[in-house]
């Protein structure tokens, strides 16, 4: 019996000291821009590192506030981010219901789908550039909102077929029996009961979209610029400003942390109850 304890006891810790380690190796990019963001530039540069500053500064975050692209980076992301997660969700939840419980397409939809995120991004990032050239699109909303949700659908449709395949088929048909219509069933049984999977799916959604880089970059200019761009900026040809990088990176990082709290339940059940069939 003792044996047996103590081999639970340093399976345990194990399990414990591994969860740690995957911790601290996520953690510590985070807190090492944090601490870069209040440091001077003779401290970002010293070798051997200094990790605690003796005089911690804030003018990075000052110059941060003060940049007039900062504001609406901020609101563009949050605009775009938003809207896009929105749109995705709403269609992605109407075709994973489709494809799931109508066979929509057959079993070549699904997968025709997932092939689209086998594509590298770099390889449609031209013909987007060229055909949103051609129709006066450029350094729009709607073209990064369209763009941002047609990368993402995919992964938001195979997402939701999964918590939709968990619905028992006996509760749609006792609903219609009693008069509802498929319309109805839909908005009034079926998304309640997958709400927090929808949850879960849009949250990374958003995620996806706030981060995205490439086709930002590519596609916005000076009125439609997200918080990404906005921190590639910093690095121009006098060299890199690691501090007002390192604050750009922590203050863009804040909405996504405070949303991810906020949904945290719905995050984990949502994503507990699309793992199980």
């Amino acid at each position: 019996m003792n044996s047996r304890k103590l081999k639970d006891h340093l399976f345990t810790g194990f399990k414990t000291g591994i969860l740690l380690l995957f911790f601290l190796f996520f953690m510590l990019p985070i807190v090492w821009v944090a601490l870069t963001s209040i440091k001077r530039p003779v401290d970002q540069m010293a070798i051997p590192p200094v990790w605690f500053p003796e005089q911690p500064v804030f003018d990075s975050y000052l110059t941060l506030f003060q940049n007039p692209d900062f504001v609406t980076s901020l609101v563009n992301s949050l605009l775009i981010s938003g809207i896009a997660t929105l749109i995705t969700v709403v269609i992605g939840a109407i075709a994973a219901y489709s494809i799931e419980r109508f066979r929509t397409g057959g079993p070549l939809l699904p997968n025709l789908l997932l092939m689209t995120r086998m594509i590298p991004p770099v390889v449609v990032i031209v013909p987007i550039f060229l055909l949103a050239y051609r129709v006066n699109l450029l350094d729009t909303y709607v073209l990064l909102i369209i763009t941002y949700s047609a990368l993402n659908m995919a992964l938001i449709i195979w997402l939701l077929r999964s918590f939709f395949a968990q619905l028992p088929v006996e509760m749609e048909e006792a609903a219609m029996i009693d008069g509802c219509s498929r319309i109805g069933l839909f908005f009034r049984i079926v998304l309640p009961v997958v709400m927090p999977g929808i949850a879960a799916a849009g949250l990374i959604c958003f995620i996806f979209c706030w981060n995205e880089f490439l086709f930002a970059v590519t596609l916005s200019g000076a009125h439609t610029k997200t918080m990404p761009v906005l921190t590639s900026t910093f690095v121009s040809e006098r060299g890199l400003d690691r501090g007002l990088m390192s604050a750009s990176g922590l203050i863009s990082s804040l909405p996504v942390i405070v949303l991810t709290i906020v949904f945290q339940r719905y995050l984990v059940s949502g994503l507990t109850q699309g793992s199980v069939k």
